[in-house]
Order: structure tokens, then sequence, then C-alpha cells
């Protein structure tokens, strides 16, 4: 199935969801990147070198999918919305931990972030759009009869 628009035929509101997601995802970086290199000061360079390609690698397939998902891609909000609910269960997990305050806070942040950006998303002329955008692709006839 393939979706072909212009930018500007995307709504406003899931444009906005996704400013909302890369702002979610800087965020996300910034503290993950300030906790591993604080709490990790002690580990060794081999991992601690391990430790950033992976935060990199994770983030990095996670601004694919928001640019998807920027870019008007149906699979990319599901995808976002099992990531919120698994980091939902993640961060409850985690807060008996022993982080500092601001982590536990940055974290809440991102994941308000998130279900904000998602809310978006899935409703109002988002989900719309997106309805109409199956049904043109249901639409469009087939070569294969």
């Amino acid at each position: 199935m393939e979706y072909r628009f212009g930018f500007a035929e995307i709504p406003l509101r899931l444009r906005r969801s996704a400013q909302l997601l890369w702002l979610s995802l800087l965020l996300g970086a910034v503290t993950q990147l300030g906790e591993r290199l604080w709490l990790g000061s002690a580990l060794p360079l081999v991992e601690l070198a391990r430790l950033l390609a992976f935060v990199v690698l994770a983030y990095g397939l996670s601004a694919w999918v928001v640019w998807e998902l920027a870019r008007g891609r149906p699979w990319a909000r599901l995808a976002l919305s099992g990531w919120l609910l698994l980091s939902l269960f993640a961060w409850l997990s985690q807060l008996a931990t022993a982080l500092p305050w601001w982590q536990h806070g940055a974290d809440a942040l991102v994941l308000l972030l998130d279900a904000l950006a998602l809310y978006l998303a899935w409703t109002g002329s988002a989900a719309q759009w997106f309805r109409s955008q199956r049904h043109a692709v249901d639409a469009v006839p087939s070569d294969h009869d």
C-alpha cells in the first residue's frame, strides 16, 4: 500500500503531534545520555562505548518512526502507541530505583509529551485524515483481477 501526498496535505494536528514527539526524543536523549554518563563514569571505556551505541541506535530507530509519522504513515501511529505502552511499564517498574529526582521527572515529562502527541495523532482531524487516506487507497482500482 503506497501513500502519495504532499506535506501540506497532512493536517496541522498531525504535524503538531510529530513536533511534540521530536521534542520528546530530544529531551529523552539528553537525559538518558546525561544519566548514563553521570552514573556510568566508573564504567570501562568499552562498556561506555557499547552503552552509547545502544542509546544512539535506539533513538535513531525512534527518530525514523517519528519521521514516518510526520510523513503520514499509519503504521507509525501503531508502533509509537505500542512503544508508549512499553515505556510506561518500564518507567513504572523503575520508579523504586535510586535514580536522581530529575531523571524520574524528565522520564515522566517524556511520557507525557508522547501521550499528548499520540492523542493528537489518533483524534480529530488527524484521525479523519488517516481514515480518508485509507479509503482513498482502498478505492484505487487494482491491476490484479
